[in-house]
C-alpha cells in the first residue's frame, strides 16, 4: 500500500522524467537535460526509501505498535557538535586554498568535533534515562576532557601574557609582572582567609581576570610588539665591518681574551705594524705565508700588540655566485644593491683592543691554486694598516 508521501515522491519523479525527456527532444541541450534526470533521480530514490520506510504511519488503535516504533523513542539531546564538526570541515577547506595554519585548526576543530559527537551518541543509546547517559559519557570523555581544556587554557593565558608582556616596554614589563604577581597574591590571600566563600563566587573572579588577560593579549598582538633592537652580527655586514678599522655595535662588548689552546694558530700584529704568525707544529724558516687544511675548521688566535684597536680580516675570495646572479636579475651587478655590499667573502673579527686577543674560526673550501689568478682572495689582512699574510691551502 502506498502511503500519501510516497505517491507525491512518485509522481514527482514520473513529472520530472517526462520533462527531461520532452526537454531534451525540443531543446537538445545537455546541460538541461542532466539537471532534470538529476531530480528525476534524486526523487526516485526518496519515493523508494519512503516505501520501504512505510511512510512511519501507523494506526492510532495498534497500541503495540505504537509503543514499539522508533518515533516512540525518546528525541536525541541537543547537541553543539554537528555545528562545531561542520565549522572544522569549513575552515579545512578553507585552508587548503589559503594558508596551512587555517587547515590545521580546522582539521583539530574536526577532530575534536567528530569525537565529542561520537561519543555523545554512543552514551544516548546506552538507555532511556538521560541522567545514566550523561554519567556514562562523563566517565568516558571526562578523563581526557579536564587535562585537555586546562592545557588549553593555561596554554591560552601564557600566550596572552607573552603578547602583553611583549607590547609593553622593557621598563613597564617589570612593573607589570610586580603588579600582576601582588594581585594575584592578595586574591589567593582573601580566598584563604574567608573559605566560607562561594564556588561560584571564586570562579568568577578567576573568569573575568582570565578574560581580561587573553582580551589584552589578543588587543596587544593585534596591536604589534614593541621594536626590539636586533644585535648586529659580523656576517649580517662583514663587507662594512671587515674592511673598516673603526668601531662598530658588533665590536661593542666583545671578548678580548682568548683561553689558551692546543692546535691553534696564532697571528699577532706587532707594534711596528707587521703581522707574525705560529702553526702548530714546526715553521719552516723564513716562511712569508701560512699553511691551512682544507675542509677542517681551523681556529685563529688574533693577538693585537699595535698600540691601536684594530681587526683581523680574512679574504676567502670572490662572493658566491648566486648573489651576484641574483642582483644582476634585478638590474644590479654584483655588491651595487646596497652601498655597504661587497663583492668579496669576508670574515674577521671584532674590533680587538691594544693587548687583546680574538679567537675566529675559518674553513676552507677550495685550495689556493683555484684563485691562482686572484691576488687578494686567501690572505690575512688588518684593515688600516698594509700588514697582511697570504693562506696556502694545500
Amino acid at each position: 500500500m502506498f502511503t500519501t508521501g510516497s505517491k507525491l515522491l512518485i509522481g514527482s519523479s514520473v513529472l520530472a522524467t517526462i520533462a527531461a525527456v520532452v526537454y531534451g527532444i525540443t531543446q537538445n541541450e545537455a546541460l538541461g537535460i542532466v539537471g532534470l534526470v538529476s531530480v528525476a533521480c534524486a526523487m526516485a530514490f526518496l519515493a523508494g526509501v519512503n516505501v520501504w520506510a512505510g511512510d512511519s504511519n501507523l494506526s492510532a488503535l495498534d497500541t503495540t505498535a505504537v509503543a514499539t516504533s522508533e518515533a516512540s523513542d525518546d528525541p536525541p539531546g541537543a547537541s553543539i557538535w554537528p555545528m562545531v564538526f561542520a565549522v572544522g570541515a569549513a575552515a579545512v577547506l578553507l585552508g587548503l586554498v589559503t594558508q596551512q595554519s587555517i587547515f590545521t585548526i580546522g582539521l583539530v576543530i574536526l577532530l575534536a568535533a567528530g569525537a565529542q559527537w561520537a561519543v555523545q551518541a554512543w552514551a544516548e543509546s546506552a538507555s532511556t534515562d538521560s541522567s545514566t547517559n550523561a554519567a556514562v559519557r562523563g566517565r568516558l570523555a571526562n578523563p581526557l576532557e579536564y587535562p585537555l581544556l586546562g592545557a588549553f587554557a593555561v596554554g591560552g593565558i601564557a600566550y596572552a601574557l607573552s603578547r602583553i608582556m611583549l607590547w609593553l616596554s622593557k621598563t613597564n614589563t617589570i612593573v607589570a609582572f610586580v603588579m600582576l604577581a601582588t594581585i594575584m597574591a592578595c586574591i589567593g590571600f582573601i580566598f584563604a582567609a574567608r573559605p566560607s566563600l562561594k564556588r561560584g563566587a571564586i570562579g568568577g573572579v578567576l573568569s573575568v581576570g582570565a578574560v581580561a588577560i587573553v582580551a589584552g593579549g589578543v588587543a596587544a598582538g593585534v596591536d604589534g610588539q614593541r621594536y626590539i633592537h636586533v644585535y648586529e652580527t659580523i656576517a649580517a655586514d662583514a663587507a662594512l665591518v671587515c674592511n673598516s678599522p673603526e668601531e662598530f655595535e658588533v665590536d661593542e662588548g666583545a671578548s678580548q681574551t682568548v683561553s689558551t689552546k692546543s692546535g691553534t694558530y696564532t697571528i699577532s700584529l706587532t707594534a711596528d705594524g707587521n703581522l707574525e704568525f705560529d702553526v702548530p707544529g714546526p715553521v719552516n724558516a723564513g716562511a712569508e705565508a701560512i699553511s691551512m687544511p682544507r675542509s677542517n675548521a681551523n681556529n685563529i688566535v688574533f693577538r693585537n700588540d699595535s698600540g691601536e684597536a684594530r681587526r683581523l680580516t680574512l679574504d676567502l675570495g670572490p662572493a658566491p655566485v648566486e648573489e651576484g646572479a641574483a642582483a644582476e636579475e634585478e638590474g644590479h651587478s654584483a655588491g651595487e644593491e646596497h652601498g655597504d655590499k661587497s663583492d668579496r667573502n669576508l670574515t674577521c673579527t671584532p674590533l680587538v683592543e691594544d693587548g687583546g686577543a680574538q679567537l675566529i674560526t675559518v674553513k676552507f673550501d677550495e685550495p689556493s691554486f683555484a684563485y691562482a689568478d686572484d691576488a687578494e682572495a686567501y690572505r690575512f689582512y688588518v684593515p688600516g694598516t698594509d700588514a697582511e699574510i697570504d693562506v696556502v691551502v694545500p
